[in-house]
């Protein structure tokens, strides 16, 4: 895949609605789909999280969508709690027509494509500007969506904490089965 296959862009209130009700996420991803076309304009106006579309350069159809906001996780250490900063994944699909772009296995696929090469450089480059140690998403807890982010996307689990106690308070809504998993940014 290269890298002129897609572009990025943001939703605004400008963004045609009915671009939004095109995208068809695929089968498990219907809560997406349903934040996507009902909700994303009004969090975007209201600020409370920044939806990106990357679109194809040939169609400008919207290939995948993903949303970013900040945060603060809990942490104690010894005794000692404080807040980290960091940066949450709050929403990452591919239109099923875009899924399998290539199905050449020299190829990366097409979410793993734009983590690296959209998500990825964007939480850098904010990293680089305030303080801000991981990125993190709570993914649906299907054994190959987390074989997923932590072999190709290389997240991590947290593994010496009660992760359900831990993160309880910030499991999003629509899903309560949610595991948290993190990529570390400054190591």
């Amino acid at each position: 895949m290269q890298d002129n296959t897609f572009y990025l862009d943001e939703l605004t209130q400008d963004t045609f609605s009915y671009e939004l009700k095109t995208f068809r996420s695929q089968h498990d991803e219907v809560q997406l789909e349903k934040y996507l076309k009902n909700y994303s304009k009004k969090h975007v106006e209201k600020k409370v999280n920044k939806i990106y579309l990357i679109r194809s350069t040939k169609t400008h159809q919207i290939a995948a969508w993903f949303g970013l906001k900040t945060a603060t996780l809990p942490y104690n250490d010894m005794g000692d709690s404080f807040l980290i900063p960091a940066i949450e994944l709050t929403h990452f699909a591919v239109d099923e027509r875009y899924k399998k772009a290539d199905n050449s296995s020299d190829f990366m696929r097409t979410g793993e494509f734009i983590f690296w090469n959209y998500i990825l450089p964007i939480v850098q480059d904010v990293s680089q500007k305030v303080a801000c140690k991981a990125l993190f998403v709570f993914a649906i807890d299907t054994p190959k969506l987390i074989k997923y982010y932590k072999e190709t996307l290389q997240f991590r689990e947290i593994t010496n904490t009660n992760e359900k106690q831990f993160f309880e308070y910030a499991v999003p809504d629509y899903d309560e089965d949610c595991k948290f998993l993190y990529f570390p940014l400054n190591e």
